[in-house]
C-alpha cells in the first residue's frame, strides 16, 4: 500500500537525493508540494527569538525583543529557536491540529523539531503547559502530542492556571500580561539548562512568563524551541 501526504492525500513519491540517503523514508509524510508551503527559518536570524532577519551575518535583535529588553522580566528565557515562519498556511494547519483535534499533523513536524531539539543544551526538557480547562476543551495538550510523534522525552513540571485564550488577546495585552504559571517540584527543576517546548512564537509573552517562572524556581536557564516564529 502506498503512502499519501498527511495533508492533501497525494501519493507519495519516492526521491532518490543526497538527503534521502541519510534519511529514513518513513520520516516522509507529506509531499514536496505541501512541503514547500512551510517558509523553513534559515539564514540571519534574530538572536533571542529566532525570527527570519534580513541584513548581514552580525548579531541582530529584532523589534520584538527589543521591546522585551526594557521590561522587567527581560534575562528569564536565553533564547528561541524557530523551525519555520508563521505563515497562512501554518496558520491552516495549526488550526487543524489545535482547534479540531486532528493529531496526525503532529507528524509533520517530528523530525525537524527532533533535529533542532538535539542541537540544544539542556538537561530536562518541558513542554509548555495548558491549563485543565484547556485539556478538557481541546482533548489534550497540542504541544506533548508534537513531542510524543517526535519521540522527544519530557518533563511536566510547570504547570498553568485558567485564563483567557491568547488567541483572543491583543498583541499589548499578551506582553502585558500577569504572570501564571508555577512550578509544582522546584527541586527538580533546580540548577538545570531548560528548554521549554511550544507550537508558536507570537509576542514571547507566555514563553517568557513560564522562564521566569523557573528561572525564580531554581533553573540554571531557559531556552525555547517552537515549530512556528
Amino acid at each position: 500500500m502506498k503512502s499519501k501526504c498527511l495533508l492533501c492525500r497525494a501519493e507519495l513519491v519516492s526521491e532518490i537525493s543526497w538527503g534521502s540517503l541519510f534519511m529514513l523514508e518513513k520520516e516522509r509524510v507529506i509531499c514536496v508540494r505541501c512541503a514547500s508551503k512551510l517558509s523553513r527559518i534559515e539564514g540571519v536570524v534574530c538572536g533571542k527569538c529566532g525570527r527570519q532577519m534580513e541584513g548581514s551575518d552580525k548579531a541582530i535583535v529584532c523589534e520584538d525583543c527589543q521591546k522585551w529588553a526594557v521590561k522587567e522580566r527581560q534575562g528569564y528565557l536565553q533564547k528561541n529557536i524557530a523551525c519555520y515562519a508563521y505563515n497562512e498556511f501554518a496558520k491552516d494547519l495549526m488550526t487543524l491540529y489545535k482547534y479540531r483535534g486532528d493529531y496526525a499533523i503532529a507528524a509533520v513536524f517530528a523530525t525537524p523539531l527532533k533535529r533542532k531539539w538535539m542541537e540544544m543544551d539542556k538537561d530536562m526538557t518541558i513542554p509548555l503547559p495548558i491549563s485543565l480547562e484547556r485539556r478538557k476543551e481541546r482533548g489534550f495538550n497540542q504541544t506533548e502530542g508534537l513531542l510524543h510523534l517526535a519521540d522527544i522525552s519530557f518533563e511536566t513540571e510547570l504547570r498553568r492556571e485558567h485564563t483567557e485564550k491568547q488567541s483572543k488577546k491583543t498583541r499589548k495585552e499578551r506582553i502585558e500580561q500577569e504572570q501564571f504559571f508555577f512550578v509544582e517540584n522546584k527541586i527538580a527543576v533546580q540548577s538545570k539548562e531548560i528548554v521549554l517546548i511550544d507550537d508558536i512564537y507570537t509576542t514571547g509573552a507566555t514563553l517568557h512568563l513560564a522562564a521566569e517562572a523557573l528561572i525564580k524556581a531554581g533553573a540554571k536557564s531557559v531556552s525555547s524551541l517552537t515549530i512556528f516564529r
